[in-house]
């Protein structure tokens, strides 16, 4: 068969990413540092379907900036039999237009998958005449089986994880590496990789469980983790590696094989990760020896209630102790915080801002998102906190969606505004703004500099001082 699979365009945005994101987001600003995380799960797809020996096309319309008519033309002269779309729930209107924009022009069976599609399936099958087929989770396998079996079930669900050894490499060929890239790295390029899937802590705001068919951590064969690694090196040459596990550390005795092997191979090319917080510091003094160079934590808040109440697995104490640790090995730390989880008040996001400004490299803000499928969207719900009308609200970035009874949502974005200009201060005062100058130098030239100088740097400076 011809199977199409994609990231669709995402209309009336200069930025938006979707696929390879932990959550969907937009921006009317075109971001300084081009920032695209690889997307596994088509790249895992891609994979298992030419091994079933399919013609496969990928078409990642966001990382190739494509325009509606662009997309259309290149879906048109592909002529698919079946196309795969990945959709999460800010872009869910978005998506449905071009499900039904594609349908038009192909005689194709239409599948959607994705977060938006797993947690809920009969809603999005109900909502869209144009969709033949939803896959909910980890949809590698249940690709394949659709196309060699043609189900007559039009929701096709794993009954448990597969076995991660068994989903093959992704199918990097079919993409344009060149275009994605991990703004955390300290250089361009860098490719990004996964040694493990999954996440055992029970954080009641995370939809990645969703797709991951279970709250388990399942890790790679270490030699399978290095070949890779060998094999990215040799073929596409980068400067640094990425890896987008949910938790890089969640089987410590397996990542301690894996970089036992690195270092055996004397591979020296650095790397980053995301990380849980509870490390031990022999582990980080092994990762330090196998060059990992930095590292991201989830902390949330800086407030101990508020951590237990989300299911976190760790307190303020436990993370000041990891950041202080990565420090005095020289590994930077990059630490991510949600304004507006239950159990939050005024004071304990003040409290969190506060953390967010003495601790770590550098650190990101974003708005509790109440996904569905999540613990916080049923508790929301329940207890009449959301305040939404639309799918499209519910990106984290623009304006809080809930309302609860001591902290209402306009004051939650008051906050989140006051904690997310003071990142810039972080910036300028940890020097990281020479990382990005040197990686848009990286990826762009001159040519990028002078954008950044002349085109973006007038409002950029203007930001930055108004904040």
């Amino acid at each position: 068969m011809r199977i199409l699979l994609t990231d669709m365009p995402w209309r009336g945005k200069k930025y938006a990413g979707r696929a390879g994101m932990r959550w969907a987001h937009t921006s009317d600003k075109a971001p300084v540092v081009s920032f695209r995380p690889f997307p596994f799960f088509l790249g895992c797809t891609a994979a298992v379907l030419e091994k079933q020996g399919h013609n496969v096309k990928v078409i990642d319309a966001l990382s190739e900036k494509l325009s509606e008519k662009r997309f259309l033309s290149k879906v048109s002269d592909f002529d698919p039999d079946c196309v795969l779309a990945e959709i999460h729930t800010p872009s869910y209107s978005n998506d449905q237009y071009f499900a039904s924009k594609v349908k038009k022009i192909t005689d194709c069976k239409f599948v959607f998958a994705g977060p938006h599609a797993t947690s809920l399936p009969k809603q999005v099958l109900a909502d869209n005449s144009d969709v033949d087929f939803v896959l909910a989770g980890e949809y590698e396998f249940l690709m394949r089986d659709l196309v060699q079996k043609n189900p007559s079930k039009k929701i096709l669900r794993l009954k448990k994880p597969p076995d991660i050894n068994k989903i093959p490499w992704p199918a990097r060929h079919l993409f344009n590496m060149e275009l994605y890239n991990e703004v955390f790295c300290r250089n361009y390029p860098n490719v990004q990789l996964m040694a493990s899937r999954g996440c055992f802590y029970r954080c009641t705001y995370c939809n990645i469980h969703l797709m991951n068919a279970c709250r388990k951590h399942r890790p790679r064969d270490p030699k399978d983790v290095v070949d890779e690694i060998e094999y990215v090196i040799e073929k596409y040459n980068p400067k640094e590696l990425y890896f987008d596990d949910d938790t890089i550390n969640g089987s410590p005795k397996v990542l301690e094989k894996w970089l036992d092997l690195k270092i055996k191979r004397r591979i020296d090319i650095p790397f980053t990760g995301m990380g849980h917080v509870n490390i031990s510091k022999t582990l980080l003094r092994k990762m330090k020896k196998a060059n990992c160079v930095g590292l991201k934590f989830g902390i949330e808040s800086a407030d101990n209630k508020v951590l237990k109440r989300l299911g976190k697995g760790m307190t303020i104490e436990m993370a000041k102790k990891t950041i202080n640790l990565c420090k005095e090995l020289g590994i930077r730390t990059h630490l991510t915080y949600a304004i507006g989880l239950p159990g939050a008040t005024e004071k304990t996001i003040e409290k969190t801002i506060k953390f967010a400004k003495s601790y770590g490299d550098q650190y990101q803000i974003s708005m509790a998102a109440p996904f569905p499928g999540t613990e916080l969207y049923k508790e929301a719900k329940q207890k009449g906190w959301l305040g939404f009308s639309d799918w499209d609200e519910l990106d984290g970035m623009k304006n809080a969606v809930i309302n609860y009874p001591n902290l209402s949502s306009k004051k939650i974005t008051q906050l989140y505004n006051k904690g997310q200009s003071s990142t810039y201060n972080k910036l300028l005062k940890e020097g990281e703004w020479l990382k990005y100058i040197k990686m848009i130098y990286q990826e762009h030239g001159l040519k990028g500099i002078f954008k950044l100088v002349f085109v973006r740097g007038p409002g950029l400076a203007k930001e930055v001082l108004s904040k």
